[in-house]
């Protein structure tokens, strides 16, 4: 069940950061100065499906997202 949420959660990030034209090296970034510690790819691979990160990080990159799609 957890694996189904979390891939739910990578979703919905991968659709919201496709909508707002925000690219992942964009996001990582952000997120990165936000205090994330996940390498690009490892971000690049939650997006797309390929990797599970904890969930402390899902939710900075989440946060993260929700900063630039309002700045």
């Amino acid at each position: 069940m957890l694996d189904a949420l979390v891939a739910q959660q990578a979703r919905l990030l991968h659709d919201t950061l496709v909508g707002a034209g925000v690219s992942v090296p964009q996001l990582w970034w952000h997120y990165f100065s936000l205090g994330g510690n996940a390498r690009q790819l490892e971000v690049d691979a939650y997006v797309h499906l390929a990797l599970h990160l904890p969930a402390p990080d899902r939710l900075l990159l989440d946060q993260a997202a929700e900063e630039l799609l309002t700045d």
